[in-house]
């Protein structure tokens, strides 16, 4: 068990939705796009986005549509502050009714998460002398 956690692949998580045919092409796409993202921030970064684009979505249930609404100021400030991944994320996603962008990028934050829990768990099963 050792010696596997030793040689673990990160983006195993990331890897398994790539090949899996059955994985939807938003799914695969988002995925790819976040092979090479660090383990923490990439995580953050799809964290936040999902909630933006969640409060965007609840906004549009509740029938509020204006320009200046809260979650689409939320998301216009997350979008000017954050970095390249954050923009390669949305472009994915911009053109999905908000329900469907905010449900692939929570699922998508969960892989993260995943890939970067299991990395943790990685290093310190690895790290304790035998």
């Amino acid at each position: 068990m050792r010696a596997w956690l030793a040689t673990y692949n990160n983006n195993l998580p990331l890897l398994d939705v790539v090949n899996d045919p059955d994985s939807s092409d938003i799914d695969t796409r988002l995925s790819a796009l976040s092979l090479g993202e660090g383990l923490d921030s990439g995580y953050y970064d799809a964290e936040a986005l999902a909630d933006a684009v969640a409060h965007l979505w609840a906004e549009m249930a509740c029938g509020i549509d204006e320009d200046d609404s809260e979650g689409r100021r939320e998301l216009t400030d997350l979008l000017s502050r954050g970095g390249a991944y954050t923009h390669v994320l949305y472009d994915e996603v911009k053109l999905l009714p908000a329900r469907s962008a905010a449900l692939h990028l929570y699922d998508h934050a969960k892989r993260m998460m995943a890939r970067a829990d299991m990395a943790r768990f990685a290093r310190e099963v690895t790290s304790y002398a035998v």
